[in-house]
């Protein structure tokens, strides 16, 4: 019970913080030089709405091909490297002496001082994804210094670079189009588009009740924007006992140059000449990034990619982006003409002006009234079944989560599959499952059982998790159907283009195939006559490729060479080859 309430207390004392939107001491006026030598066209804006998270910077066109310069865009020192097949790829962080940091995301290459540095600490580790502080190491480079190419690296689907301006203190990412440098050297004379509004019966907490709500598509006649054939909104439809009335808005932006859809900067919400809610994407704190799924409507946002920010918010969001939060509104008092006025970062705006009529019809039953039915978000939530246990801390989930479990005995697995909740309902962190182990040979390997998970489309993935006490205890980041799973098996490795014996003389590089049955490849190394030799993954191709070049043909010698690789998955278990090459 102990640990149970100060769970709940570090929760209030979390979420009591940061709830309406902060200043920044930061000069806007400082003038940054540009990245690249080209013309700035935007495929994507800071604030825009991405899986699970904001966009923290610009996506930058680079004319759909790889390879364009990038500059520091002010004195400072490297401070950070990342490279990965996923995410931003390679990436270099530069701190600069007035506070802030610049981030360059899905290169292509790094510069020779980079590269060599990164490439220390790869071999340090015997690794290739790294991700490390380097500010000690002391890379300085000038404003306007050659950096390296941009690329497509990572998990980016087209050449362009991710560019981002961070508070270097706290590590938030901040708007770039804040500042005037940036700002000129992108031109937008597009106004934002409202293309709909939602209305939603919601609780005292903001959450949304099941059933109750409505969605309005806007149209434009003559040069004014309408909805409901300019008819006052009949709201009876939506009256739920216990509720409140709420808005959500369809809201996009487009810059000039290019047709991408890109989020929008800053929305009020006005009934009269009374502003209920004001939303300003300045700033982004990574921390609570995710929490963008209980300020958008995040099934329309899944299902119907419409881009609905909600005027309202519930008790469990934190985001920082809010300089007034008053958008529930009382259904005796919500009659009567509103307003939304959407900008964007240049001053473009649009406005669209619509009534509600009075409500009058008699209220439905609240399904959220049956608490028993629910687990809400701003509670501890546990359930103990005898062979099934789930915990949950405070705004692990963001609306009220129905109470389902299903245990099915029709299993090919170790276990019955155990049935928590849908696997579309979206989760913003990590909670505990306890699977109980049923009674196995004397000899079972109990290290190498792990939770699974099966999603919506019947597939396996591997969670983790490990034993304790008769209980498999994993951490999953979703909800749906758990089993219990044992992953005993090495991975498989595969040469690609090499076989024992052959002759390498004029590769480029060697490449190989490995796979897993459940867990994942969690290590590879490669060794080149005993010593470590970089073998980077490929994951559009699916393939690990070990360069040959300047870094790894001294160690090669004429006549014979050992080439050994040696791969673990997440449970340990290790395969080890060896092939005899010719050079």
């Amino acid at each position: 019970m102990k640990k149970i309430t100060i769970l709940f207390n570090l929760f209030v004392t979390a979420f009591a913080i940061g709830q309406s939107a902060e200043t920044k001491n930061i000069d806007y006026n400082y003038e940054f030089g540009l990245p690249m030598k080209i013309e700035l066209i935007l495929a994507g804006n800071f604030g825009e709405m991405r899986d699970n998270h904001f966009h923290t910077g610009l996506d930058i066109k680079t004319g759909g091909v790889e390879g364009h310069k990038l500059y520091a865009v002010e004195d400072g020192y490297v401070s950070r490297i990342r490279i990965s097949p996923w995410g931003y790829g390679l990436a270099v962080y530069i701190n600069h002496p007035n506070g802030l940091t610049s981030l360059y995301a899905h290169m292509q290459s790094f510069s020779n001082e980079i590269d060599s540095l990164a490439y220390e600490k790869q071999k340090q580790g015997e690794v290739y994804i790294l991700d490390e502080d380097v500010l000690a190491d002391s890379i300085f480079v000038k404003k306007g210094a050659f950096i390296g190419l941009a690329g497509n690296s990572g998990s980016s689907s087209a050449p362009h670079l991710h560019f981002e301006i961070r508070e270097t203190a706290t590590e938030h990412a901040i708007n770039p189009l804040l500042f005037r440098c940036f700002r000129s050297k992108i031109p937008d004379t597009t106004t934002p588009t409202i293309t709909g509004i939602k209305l939603y019966a919601v609780t005292e907490k903001g959450y949304m009740i099941p059933g109750k709500s409505i969605y309005y598509p806007c149209k434009l006649v003559g040069d004014k924007l309408v909805v409901n054939e300019g008819n006052p909104i009949d709201v009876n439809g939506l009256l739920t006992e216990n509720s409140y009335l709420a808005f959500g808005f369809h809201t996009t932006d487009k810059l000039n140059g290019a047709g991408n859809v890109c989020g929008i900067y800053h929305t009020t919400f006005s009934k009269g000449e009374t502003d209920l809610h004001e939303m300003k994407i300045d700033h982004v704190n990574f921390d609570h990034n995710r929490f963008l799924n209980t300020h958008q409507d995040y099934f329309e946002f899944d299902q119907n990619n419409k881009h609905i920010h909600k005027h309202f918010k519930t008790i469990v969001n934190p985001l920082a982006i809010y300089l007034k939060t008053n958008g529930i509104i009382k259904w005796e008092t919500c009659a009567g003409s509103y307003n939304l006025t959407a900008r964007d970062v240049h001053g473009n705006k649009s406005v669209l002006s619509f009534t509600l009529a009075a409500a009058t019809a008699s209220y439905a039953k609240n399904p959220l009234d049956k608490t028993e039915n629910y687990y809400f978000p701003d509670s501890i939530n546990v359930m103990l079944r005898d062979e099934f246990q789930v915990l949950m801390e405070p705004a692990t989930f963001y609306e009220p989560l129905q109470k389902i479990f299903r245990r099915d005995t029709a299993s090919t697995y170790l276990t019955p599959i155990y049935q928590f909740g849908e696997y579309a309902i979206p989760v913003q962190k990590k909670y505990d499952v306890r699977i109980k182990v049923p009674k196995l040979r004397a000899n079972f390997p109990y290290y190498k059982l792990a939770v699974g998970l099966i999603n919506d489309k019947n597939k396996l993935s591997y969670v983790g998790g490990d034993y304790i006490d008769g209980w498999v205890e994993g951490a999953p980041r979703s909800f749906g159907k758990f089993v219990l799973v044992v992953d005993s098996v090495a991975p498989i490795i595969t040469p690609f283009d090499f076989i024992e014996g052959k002759i390498i003389t004029k590769f480029n590089n060697l490449q190989l195939e490995i796979a897993d049955n459940l867990s994942g490849v969690a290590s590879y190394k490669a060794y080149l006559n005993g010593k470590w030799v970089l073998m980077e993954y490929d994951r559009r191709k699916m393939k690990y490729i070990i360069p040959l070049n300047k870094r790894s043909k001294p160690i090669l010698r004429t006549g014979t060479n050992k080439l050994r690789v040696v791969v673990k998955d997440a449970k340990g278990n290790e395969s080890e080859m060896g092939w005899n090459l010719t050079y």
